[in-house]
């Protein structure tokens, strides 16, 4: 790998880690609010990063970024009053890493909804290309940080730590 490529994929894998922690801290799998950072069906944050690749896959990535603008929606109440329901706030991480590598210039989500499906068919493989290269640390960083959560806050009260 040349040092580009390993810079790239490093920024790649130290991001989707920040964006990880700051999904799972603002739409938990389990909420005591019942589904109010949740999607239609109730998804949470982790459910939906698991499913982006396949989606983009089957359905190309402008059509799963206008799938997630069409859901997502201001939240009314709640701890995440104000802000964008948890696929708003995942197509806005996805526009925020795909902007800071220069395959779009958005600066909302309807904008970024426009940006990608207006792209050129090679700068639309290669957009996807970025974005599931992405998502692959997004989904393990979710995963993980998920898992030692639900390892750490056992049903007997014990932290998980030795």
């Amino acid at each position: 790998m040349t040092n580009q490529r390993l810079e790239t994929e490093r920024t790649r894998a130290k991001t989707a880690y920040q964006y990880a922690e700051d999904g799972l801290k603002a739409y938990p799998e389990r909420s005591s609010e019942g589904d109010s950072g949740g999607g239609a069906n109730g998804e949470k944050y982790k459910s939906i990063v698991n499913k982006l690749p396949a989606r983009i896959l089957n359905n190309s990535l402008g059509g799963t970024v206008a799938f997630h603008f069409s859901k997502s929606k201001k939240v009314e109440k709640g701890p995440n009053a104000g802000d964008y329901n948890v696929h708003g706030y995942i197509c806005d991480q996805l526009r925020l890493w795909l902007h800071d590598q220069g395959y779009v210039s958005s600066t909302t989500i309807p904008d970024f909804a426009r940006d990608v499906v207006a792209l050129s068919p090679a700068d639309s493989r290669a957009a996807t290309n970025e974005a599931l290269a992405f998502l692959t640390w997004l989904r393990r960083f979710t995963d993980g940080l998920s898992s030692q959560s639900n390892h750490n806050s056992g049903s007997d009260g014990s932290t998980g730590e030795s």
